[in-house]
């Protein structure tokens, strides 16, 4: 009696260790899913993986990556808000992108009140040039080949933080010429693209060229930071403030890759989220690829995401207007000009008080 009692008890604690593991999961009825808004090996894929794998890590379960391409990010955006906002499905970007949403009528979902988001990293963009296959070698030489319409830029796609990054660059810069822009649907396609010489300038997320940087396949022009980034005792890339005071305001638009949730998704499910996110932040393999990368941890989310994110959200939708690459008018969508940006007003979008 005493051996049949004993193992009864046992069954017992192992049935009520199942039963504590059960109600310690995030997601009971299945397996969530990160839903990426641009393709395979590209910027936003290269600096989201990382952090999905802490997470899972932390959280004890397994969460899906699945690249959907697609008008800067907005074919991902609108398939999670068709979806149930019951925090299975989630939305990877470049915070960038959001500011194209509405104007070029891409995504009437993805704005950004409409999510929480989780942002690990920033990192630069960058303009790469392979001085062998288009003979630019200088930033001098990029502006006179595009004022003379002689280079082609390539982008991942349009409406995406790379793309405005170009057009604000060629605003400062006084390039009068409209610029003909090449999409290859991922920056790691431009890299390729650009060594080929199939197109002369690439803007691209520094992070997805950073190898062929190292291996001297490619040559960046300068970063979209304010500071120097040295790689090696040889290799020091200038940022973009180096080229003069016109340029000193174009590194807050430096981009993120956010994990996105939709705002509605249960709040027992944010706040895991919130709390794996934070931890991964905190460990030494995120510093470690930050570095790798070129990267910043910034570990932002909450109302610190919400305000930064928002002005980004208002810079780009304006820069791809007046560059004349959106229809409409951000002021239809209420969105102010970025000189005229003032969070305390539009923090009511997002519910704050």
């Amino acid at each position: 009696m005493k051996k049949y009692g004993f193992l009864a008890a046992a069954f017992l604690v192992l049935v009520l260790a199942a039963g504590a593991s059960a109600a310690d999961k995030v997601w009971e009825k299945g397996t969530p899913t990160v839903f990426v808004g641009f393709g395979a090996g590209g910027g936003t894929d290269t600096a989201v993986r990382p952090l999905i794998a802490l997470m899972e890590e932390r959280l004890g379960e397994t969460i899906n990556v699945v690249n959907m391409p697609g008008a800067a990010s907005a074919v991902a955006a609108e398939h999670v808000m068709g979806l149930a906002k019951d925090g299975y499905s989630m939305f990877s970007t470049g915070s960038g992108c959001f500011g194209g949403f509405l104007v070029t009528d891409t995504s009437k979902q993805g704005v950004p009140w409409n999510w929480w988001g989780f942002h690990h990293i920033q990192g630069p963009a960058a303009l790469v040039v392979n001085p062998e296959k288009s003979g630019i070698n200088t930033v001098e030489d990029a502006v006179k080949a595009l004022n003379e319409g002689k280079a082609s830029v390539g982008v991942s796609s349009l409406g995406a933080g790379i793309h405005a990054f170009v057009e604000a660059f060629a605003r400062a810069a006084g390039v009068k010429e409209k610029i003909n822009y090449v999409t290859s649907g991922g920056d790691g396609k431009t890299c390729v693209a650009v060594m080929a010489g199939e197109i002369e300038i690439g803007s691209i997320s520094f992070s997805a060229g950073i190898d062929y940087v190292r291996a001297g396949q490619l040559k960046v022009l300068f970063l979209n930071r304010n500071d120097e980034l040295k790689l090696s005792d040889t290799l020091a890339i200038p940022p973009i403030t180096s080229l003069g005071a016109a340029y000193k305001d174009i590194p807050n638009l430096a981009e993120t890759w956010p994990v996105m949730i939709p705002r509605e998704a249960p709040k027992a499910i944010v706040d895991k989220l919130q709390e794996a996110f934070v931890w991964a932040c905190q460990q030494p393999e995120m510093k470690e690829f930050a570095e790798k990368m070129g990267y910043q941890v910034i570990t932002r989310y909450g109302e610190e995401a919400d305000r930064v994110l928002d002005y980004q959200y208002a810079a780009y939708a304006w820069i791809l207007y007046d560059s004349g690459l959106a229809e409409t008018s951000p002021e239809k969508f209420s969105i102010p000009r970025p000189e005229n940006w003032d969070w305390n007003k539009e923090k009511a979008k997002y519910g704050y008080k």
